[in-house]
C-alpha cells in the first residue's frame, strides 16, 4: 500500500501562508509524499517501469525536491501541497498516455439546471474543455467557446465547430467582457496560480455574467486516503478546496457566491472507492493486486480484479456510511460589477 508519512518531513509551517486567505499555516502537515510514491500512484513501477521513471523525474523537477507535504489552513480550510506547484504540460502528457476523458457527469447537470436552462441562449466559455462532452450538449442553444491546452484535443473541438484557444490570454485579447457564462469542471484543483485564472474569468465575463466551478471536496479527499489508503495525489491535485475557501477566493475577484451544491450520494461512488482501494494495494509490489496488474491480457486481468474488489469491500466496512457520498461540489458566482 502507498504509505503516507505523517508529520515526518521538516517544514517551517510558521513561514507558509495559505494561498487563499493568507493566514499563516502553523499546524503540522497532514501528509508527506516522496516523488517515488507519487510516481507509483500514477503508474506502479511493475506495470510500466519506463513510464514510472519518467513520471518520477518530472515530479522531482517540479518539486525541486524529493518530497512534498500537504498543509491545511485552519482559518478557511484550504488544503495545498508544499512546494505549491501543480503539474505542467510534460507531466500531463505522461499522465494521460493511458487515460481518457470521462462521460457525462453530475457537474454538467448542475450547470444546465442552475444556470443555462433558464436563459437558454448566450455566449459560453468552458475552460479546460477536454473532449467537449459538455459543449456538444449545449452548442445548439449557446455560442460555445473553449480553452484547451492539448493541440490534438483542440483539433477535435474545432471539428465540432467550437472556437477554441490554447490559453486564456489569447481569449481575453478578443473576447474581454463578452461572455454570459464561464464554466470550469474540475479544473481549479490542478492549478496553483488559481488567482490568475479567477482574475481572467472576471475579465472575460460581462457584468451580470456567471461562473460555474466544480472541484473535488477537500475534506472528502482527505477522508479518501483514510478509507482507501489511496491519496488525492499531487502534483495532479495541488489544491484541496472547501466551500468556504472557494467562496473566499471568488469574492476576492469580485464575485458574489451562492451556497455550494454537493455531488449526490450514489453507489457509483462506492465502486470508485473499491477501485481506489485496489490501486493503493497495487503500489505494494508484493501484494496480490500488484501481481494481477502484471497480467497483460485484459480479459483475464479484469475479472481477477473484480474478485479482489470483494476483499477490498470488507476492509472498508468500518466506513460503510461514507462510501456512497459524493466527492465533489459546485459553486456558482455572479459578477455584479467590474473592479
Amino acid at each position: 500500500m502507498l504509505n503516507s508519512i505523517h508529520q515526518s518531513v521538516p517544514v517551517n509551517s510558521n513561514a507558509i501562508q495559505c494561498p487563499v486567505c493568507h493566514t499563516v499555516c502553523d499546524s503540522p502537515p497532514l501528509y508527506s509524499y516522496t516523488a517515488s510514491q507519487a510516481a507509483a500512484y500514477f503508474c506502479p513501477e511493475m506495470r510500466d517501469p519506463e513510464r514510472y521513471q519518467r513520471l518520477k523525474n518530472c515530479i522531482q523537477r517540479l518539486w525541486q525536491s524529493d518530497s512534498l507535504v500537504i498543509l491545511q489552513c485552519q482559518n478557511c480550510g484550504f488544503g495545498f501541497g508544499y512546494p505549491f506547484i501543480g503539474g505542467d504540460e510534460e507531466f500531463y502528457q505522461i499522465l494521460h498516455e493511458q487515460k481518457g476523458y470521462p462521460a457525462w457527469r453530475w457537474d454538467y447537470d448542475v450547470a444546465l439546471q442552475e444556470v443555462l436552462e433558464p436563459t437558454q441562449t448566450g455566449k459560453l466559455l468552458e475552460i479546460g474543455a477536454g473532449a467537449g462532452i459538455f459543449l456538444k450538449k449545449v452548442r445548439q442553444s449557446w455560442n460555445c467557446y473553449a480553452t484547451e491546452g492539448s493541440e490534438s484535443t483542440r483539433k477535435d473541438l474545432k471539428s465540432l465547430g467550437i472556437q477554441v484557444f490554447s490559453d486564456l490570454d489569447l481569449t481575453i485579447e478578443s473576447h474581454q467582457q463578452s461572455f454570459d457564462v464561464v464554466v470550469l469542471f474540475q479544473v481549479l484543483e490542478h492549478i496553483s496560480d488559481f488567482h490568475s485564472i479567477l482574475d481572467n474569468c472576471r475579465k472575460l465575463l460581462r457584468v451580470g455574467g456567471k461562473i460555474v466551478i466544480t472541484v473535488p471536496d477537500g475534506e472528502a479527499m482527505i477522508l479518501q486516503e483514510k478509507i482507501t489508503g489511496c491519496p488525492d495525489m499531487p502534483p495532479n491535485h495541488i489544491n484541496k478546496w472547501t466551500p468556504n475557501s472557494l467562496s473566499i477566493a471568488l469574492q476576492q475577484h469580485g464575485f458574489e457566491t451562492q451556497t455550494a451544491i454537493f455531488e449526490p450520494s450514489s453507489w457509483k461512488n462506492f465502486r470508485g472507492y473499491l477501485h481506489l482501494k485496489i490501486i493503493a494495494e497495487a503500489t505494494n509490489p508484493r501484494s496480490l493486486a500488484s501481481q494481477i496488474y502484471r497480467i497483460k491480457n485484459k480479459k483475464i486481468r479484469v475479472p481477477l480484479l473484480a474478485v479482489l474488489g470483494i476483499s477490498a469491500m470488507f476492509k472498508m466496512l468500518p466506513y460503510f456510511r461514507d462510501l456512497r457520498k459524493g466527492g465533489a461540489f459546485a459553486m456558482i458566482g455572479s459578477l455584479k460589477d467590474k473592479q
